[in-house]
């Protein structure tokens, strides 16, 4: 990118961002409102972009997303649980097994720093896999582009699914770009904000995996199945929230990286894809045996950020708690697994 300011950058980000977005408003893609942002920031970000958001403001994005996902769990979430246990079992272990699959593959194709595609292709928890493969003899950078890449294509395919399954399905009340709704009353949206800080907070003291965002919906999801709070928020602020995710995300593609990595993108495209693949399997255990709808089972067995695809079922008419609870459970079985691998790398 030529020379410019960081003002001028922000400004032609936030330009970028408006366009692409009500591009993507026009054409119906639910999502439109992390998509956009992210479009535009990996527009910016290959072109040499110098700006970047503090990770507090990462922090209060995730923190946000988990409060509004929160507002959307109910007693069935443990009813699922309870009766599902069992489909929910053999598709977390599908989805587990694939990834390790993939990554062993790739390892294979010798195109790969030892031990780098296994974190790449582990799905779910990309800051703890890039800080693995680090601290473990893989190359970080190349974790990075192969997590945030991932994340990218599963986003775009979920929206796009979403938009040739749903058609014109209107999304569910409070989402941007839904129909109209009653405003979001200030005691409702203050309760969401306090939840979503202190749920936050106690996610990331703790260490919990994905604290910032998982804090927030236990705390959040808690609260709100006990019926001892109510939980909303207007939609500009959800927009808000889901507008730094797409930043954040899109931010990292920056030229210098790329370049030294281009070579193995199509690689990265292909295990992506085969993850891709191998969880429309499991998307079809889940509808065989659960019953579920074919748009539910694979945005709950999709191989992106918990937070991205969670943005994505907020904006469609899928069964968010469903989905969260089985890309919750992933989250915990891919933390798992990954300490079962530094074990094993380690006896290397």
């Amino acid at each position: 990118m030529m020379p410019l300011s960081n003002p001028l950058q922000w400004c032609l980000l936030v330009g970028a961002t408006l366009l692409f977005t009500t591009l993507f408003m026009v054409a119906g893609l639910p999502g439109a409102t992390l998509l956009g942002p992210m479009a535009a920031a990996i527009l910016l970000g290959v072109r040499g972009a110098s700006i970047e958001l503090p990770k507090r403001f990462s922090w209060l994005a995730q923190a946000l997303t988990g409060g509004v996902v929160a507002r959307s769990m109910d007693v069935t979430i443990l009813h699922d649980v309870a009766l599902h246990w069992f489909p929910m079992l053999m598709a977390l272990s599908t989805m587990l097994a694939g990834a390790v699959l993939v990554g062993w593959l790739l390892e294979r194709s010798g195109r790969f720093p030892g031990g780098t595609a296994l974190w790449g292709t582990m799905p779910g928890a990309a800051p703890a896999m890039i800080a693995m493969a680090g601290d473990f003899g893989g190359d970080p950078r190349f974790v990075a582009v192969m997590q945030y890449l991932r994340v990218i294509v599963v986003v775009v395919l979920a929206s796009l699914v979403c938009h040739f399954l749903l058609g014109s399905v209107p999304t569910p009340i409070g989402v941007p770009g839904a129909v109209p709704a009653p405003s979001a009353s200030v005691a409702s949206t203050l309760a969401l904000v306090a939840v979503a800080l202190a749920g936050g907070w106690a996610g990331t003291v703790t260490r919990l995996p994905a604290g910032p965002l998982l804090g927030p919906i236990l705390l959040g999801g808690t609260l709100n199945m006990t019926g001892l709070v109510v939980l909303d928020s207007p939609s500009w602020l959800i927009a808000v929230a889901f507008t730094i995710i797409g930043w954040t995300t899109g931010l990292r593609f920056r030229r210098e990286l790329l370049r030294d990595l281009v070579a193995s993108v199509p690689l990265m495209l292909l295990s992506t894809f085969g993850l891709v693949a191998m969880s429309l399997g499991s998307a079809w255990l889940l509808v065989t045996l659960t019953g579920k709808d074919p748009l539910t089972a694979y945005l709950a067995t999709s191989p992106g950020g918990l937070d991205s695809v969670t943005v994505v079922a907020l904006g469609s008419a899928a069964d968010v708690p469903f989905i969260l609870t089985l890309q919750t459970l992933r989250l915990f079985g891919t933390i798992l697994m990954s300490v079962l691998l530094v074990r094993f790398l380690r006896r290397r």
